[in-house]
């Protein structure tokens, strides 16, 4: 499976265009503010059915247009198409021509990975990108795990409500009744997440010798579930506290994935280029995982490729990516000539140069 082709019109700065896509690697490049990373915006948000650049679809209309069209052909057997009305607010999104209402029907129809220059964030972020690190790929190896999340989130913004409120005569009762659910479906995320840990510790200690590269020497994974021993009790520890400031203090959304150097926090112990090279490392064991569990080809979106990475590790991401034979790969970057170690055994790459938004296809690399 794999992303043929796109079609846009009205998406920010882009001149209207179809683009075929090769179903190995595709490379874009262009001037700062010519287009590429709202052409990559653009692949994410059809395949994933979200943004990631922002959260507003109001934003990414031009001024030319009134609604924004996504179209794309994956493979021969799915058309997938997005439509936003700026003046309506309204959003549509069809699979094969039928009206769908949840994201999560795009992003199971082809697992999409961003790897931008917010995501070098991951390692120094707060605990709650790096659970979305973890949901991402149970959502797609995990069946019910979607499930799982949606209740404990709706629970937990159920027990929050009535934390806060000041009109509750039975408090204690009514939240002996949130208490048991949230537990429940708590029990279930833990255990989902525990079962991952597992398998992601032992894929990234696997991986990373393979990069070539001293960066992630001495790192060790762990996971903190968001409370310590039984989650019940730490509910019922909590209980006067959680009332007085409105909220639940412990939990699976207070969880966290530890990275740590001898004992250190990776944020605090590494260098950024060190970081860069961890998080390569985490996010090609979420790939080769989702491989292993489910056989499912993925779409790999790099945005500024060369910007955030040395030649080093350009090297060993790409090779790496190109070696797992189950990765459609979109990049960007800013000089093709950056790009010259590509020349020789990627000369089927299709290339595109971007110019004040007008995409341009051009001849694949030669082979030396």
């Amino acid at each position: 499976m794999f992303l043929k082709s796109l079609r846009f019109k009205g998406f920010r700065n882009l001149e209207s265009s179809n683009i075929d896509l090769n179903k190995r690697l595709n490379v874009f490049h262009g001037k700062n503010g010519a287009g590429k990373s709202s052409i990559l915006e653009a692949i994410a948000l059809l395949s994933s059915g979200r943004s990631f650049r922002t959260s507003k679809l109001d934003l990414i209309p031009n001024d030319k247009e009134a609604e924004l069209l996504l179209f794309g052909l994956i493979d021969e057997d799915w058309r997938v198409g997005i439509s936003y009305n700026r003046v309506s607010k309204q959003k549509t999104i069809k699979l094969n021509g039928e009206k769908v209402k949840a994201l999560s029907s795009l992003s199971k129809l082809y697992p999409t990975q961003v790897l931008s220059p917010e995501s070098y964030h991951l390692v120094d972020s707060g605990p709650s990108e790096r659970r979305k690190y973890l949901d991402w790929l149970l959502f797609h190896v995990e069946h019910n795990y979607h499930d799982y999340w949606k209740t404990y989130h709706s629970v937990l913004k159920q027990r929050n409500a009535l934390l806060r409120s000041s009109h509750s005569l039975n408090k204690s009762n009514e939240l002996s009744v949130w208490n048991s659910q949230l537990i429940e479906a708590a029990n279930l995320i833990t255990t989902a997440r525990n079962s991952l840990m597992s398998e992601l510790k032992e894929t990234f200690e696997q991986i990373t010798p393979l990069l070539g590269n001293s960066a992630c020497d001495g790192v060790k994974l762990s996971y903190y579930e968001g409370y310590k021993g039984c989650f019940a009790d730490r509910l019922e520890e909590n209980h006067q506290k959680d009332l007085e400031s409105g909220f639940t203090r412990a939990g699976p959304h207070k969880a966290d994935l530890r990275i740590k150097v001898e004992g250190h926090l990776a944020k605090d112990f590494l260098s950024r280029g060190q970081k860069k090279v961890l998080i390569n490392a985490l996010y090609l064991a979420q790939t080769a995982i989702l491989k292993k569990r489910t056989n499912k080809d993925s779409l790999f979106v790099i945005d500024d490729f060369t910007a955030e990475l040395d030649l080093e590790n350009q090297q060993a991401l790409l090779q790496m990516l190109m070696q797992q034979n189950n990765v459609q790969i979109i990049l960007s970057c800013l000089h093709l000539e950056s790009l010259n170690w590509l020349k020789k055994g990627y000369n089927t790459a299709h290339m595109f140069h971007v110019e004040h938004g007008t995409v341009n296809p051009e001849e694949p690399f030669e082979t030396n």
